[in-house]
């Protein structure tokens, strides 16, 4: 099931002085200052810098934890600047086709476990389906007037946007939006703007009479009223009925997320709260998202059948392979959150490990074709703790599974361990905290205390051992970085920074030192371009077999760096893993290829690799068998060519 665009949840919480602004902080035309959430007043003061005009259209009141939609009209040259502006300040934006002129753009506060949502128009339609449209935007906006930090319509405006969002929108006017119908209707007139445009369009005397039926309180005749309002609408150059039923067929498409959706697994023993997590995960997040069962192992009816049948539940297990990995991959490609419950990191478990050869090839395969989660959560729970939940194994059995799944997060790189023994709340808020962390690029880094920093960050480090350069002036790093090695950056140089791909201005080469972590073409040409002439880059990479451009070996890599202008790439090979190398193996040294595979044999497969690694060696294709790697190269102190992959 794929869930839709919704409303986020509103849970109670305290606030902070400095989250908000004060309600009686100070008085402008007469209003006291709103209360503000930290996080909308960001937004607003970046629309405010980007030097077009724009407006709340509603809603003022209810800006410290909004119980809906954040309404705004911005002017449509700000369109273009409006996705980067945003996610400036940490909003990431869902496509939704078929709403008119809306943009939705949401963020995730986890110290208030709060969604925030923007729904931005760059004009103003009415309608279910924007259908009945308007050239009322730009007077609203010349308009504007200031309240604080926020532009809102003129008084008069605001009420008659008011009262046709109830009666063109809403279809009636709700009880609970009573008090609001009467305050909109005793302040607007039949003198103001957007009546005069009722009137122009619709025919003398619109705006009189819906006036009247408001003040009069006649709420029951709003109905009839709109359906007449919406039958006679004009000043449209595309007829109403045909932009409706364009919009109803473009949203049976569905909302996505820009880019490919991020693949969210989760992995424990039975009663650990697999499941539970996923639907609350799926519940309390308002952004398009797919739950996914991948379950190889798990039992069935058909069971009593199938073991009647020679190798029944192996085919079975081949089809549900199939059937979850592509389900996941249409879902990601589709830009939705896919939430699997379960993965085949479970045939890495002790004990696990197939008995048959073809079994074996099977748990491959599944490995291989099952989408790289961008995240693994792990459940980390006491066996009687489960047991006690479920009443399924024994709470010995489920002890030692846990103990199987601890380990097995130490060789999964996404991997994050929560405590399954809190409440399910508190472990949804969790996990919810570190799935928008995984939407919204890496977090902010803490500076690095060095007298207290784990060794593990100091492995981290091991990468600048390839280098000449005792300590760099100005590192650079992008890519799949994560956290812990940012922050194990911060030992090298306080002020690293992290590279973006270029957006069409030129770098400043300021960096003599960059990292890379499994970069993009875009990515890896901002990196080139932002280096000193001099300057050294580390690029780590795995072979890769995905379709599309750029380098999917370290062959490659080496070549592509060699095109943009580096002397002489050398090629050092990770043992066993990228994350976790025991060894940085140089490929031009045939003797050190050759001892490592001789003590290749004790990992997962390793005889095969080996011999698949000698034959590669013999035949000088090294670099490219070679599953993972860094590719290290010196940019040209005199300029070159600058062709890039």
């Amino acid at each position: 099931m794929v869930s839709e665009l919704s409303n986020s949840p509103q849970l109670p919480v305290s606030y902070s002085e400095s989250e908000l602004v004060s309600e009686n902080a100070a008085e402008n035309n007469g209003k006291s200052l709103p209360g503000i959430n930290s996080s909308l007043i960001a937004v607003f003061r970046e629309l405010d810098n980007a030097g077009s005009p724009w407006v709340l259209l509603r809603g003022e009141l209810d800006l410290v934890r909004p119980a809906g939609d954040v309404d705004l009209l911005v002017s449509p040259d700000l369109l273009a600047r409006l996705d980067g502006l945003l996610a400036g300040v940490g909003f990431r934006r869902v496509i939704a086709l078929g709403h008119g002129s809306h943009r939705f753009y949401f963020r995730y506060l986890a110290g208030e476990d709060l969604w925030l949502k923007l729904d931005i128009v760059s004009d103003i339609s009415f309608g279910y389906f924007q259908e009945l449209g308007t050239d009322l935007a730009s007077g609203c906006l010349q308009r504007r007037t200031a309240l604080g930090p926020l532009w809102l319509p003129q008084a008069q405006d605001q009420a008659w946007l008011q009262i046709l969002h109830l009666v063109l929108d809403k279809g009636e006017v709700a009880s609970s939006r009573v008090p609001a119908a009467r305050s909109a209707a005793a302040l607007a007139s039949g003198a103001d703007p957007v009546a005069a445009y009722l009137d122009r369009t619709l025919g003398d005397g619109t705006a009189e009479e819906l006036l009247g039926v408001l003040q009069s309180g006649s709420f029951d005749e709003v109905p009839a009223k709109a359906a007449a309002l919406k039958r006679i609408w004009t000043g449209t150059r595309v007829p109403p009925w045909l932009v409706s039923s364009t919009s109803r067929a473009l949203r049976r498409v569905g909302p996505r997320l820009k880019g490919r959706g991020p693949v969210v697994g989760a992995l424990a023993p039975d009663g650990a709260g697999k499941t539970t997590l996923l639907h609350g995960l799926r519940s309390g997040c308002p952004l398009p998202s797919a739950y996914v069962y991948m379950g190889l192992w798990s039992s069935s009816p058909q069971d009593r059948w199938l073991q009647k049948i020679r190798g029944g539940f192996l085919v079975r297990k081949v089809f549900r392979i199939l059937r979850a990995g592509l389900a996941a991959r249409y879902h990601s490609l589709r830009g939705r959150v896919v939430l699997m419950d379960r993965l085949a990191f479970d045939a890495l478990l002790p004990g696990s490990q197939a008995r048959s050869r073809l079994g074996a090839l099977t748990d491959a395969f599944a490995l291989r074709f099952q989408p790289r989660p961008d995240l693994v959560l792990v459940l980390d729970a006491p066996g009687e703790l489960m047991f006690a939940r479920k009443g399924e194994h024994s709470p010995q059995i489920l002890e030692g599974w846990r103990n199987a799944y601890l380990e097995l997060a130490e060789d999964i790189p996404s991997a994050y361990i929560l405590d399954a023994g809190e409440s399910a709340s508190t472990v949804r808020l969790k996990a919810t905290e570190l799935l928008w962390n995984v939407l919204a690029g890496t977090k902010a880094v803490e500076e690095a205390d060095t007298e207290r920093l784990p060794l593990h960050l100091w492995m981290l480090l091991d990468w600048r051992f390839l280098l000449p350069v005792v300590r760099p002036e100005k590192l650079g790093y992008g890519g799949r970085v994560s956290d812990d090695a940012a922050t194990a950056m911060l030992l090298l140089d306080p002020s690293a920074q992290r590279l973006e791909p270029a957006d069409g201005q030129a770098p400043s080469r300021e960096f003599d030192v960059v990292l890379l972590s499994e970069p993009d073409k875009p990515l890896f040409g901002a990196a080139v371009e932002s280096l000193k002439p001099g300057g050294w880059m580390c690029v780590q990479v795995r072979r890769s077999f995905r379709f599309g451009t750029g380098p999917h070996t370290l062959a490659g890599w080496k070549h592509a760096m060699e095109r943009a202008g580096f002397d002489d790439p050398a090629v050092y090979w990770h043992v066993p893993t990228l994350e976790r190398p025991a060894r940085f193996v140089p490929t031009a040294s045939r003797t050190a290829v050759s001892d490592t595979l001789s003590h290749y044999s004790r990992v997962r497969f390793g005889k095969a690799k080996a011999a698949i690694g000698r034959l590669a060696l013999n035949l000088g294709l090294f670099n490219v068998a070679a599953a993972e790697g860094t590719v290290v190269g010196q940019r040209a102190r005199e300029a070159g060519r600058q062709e890039l992959p």
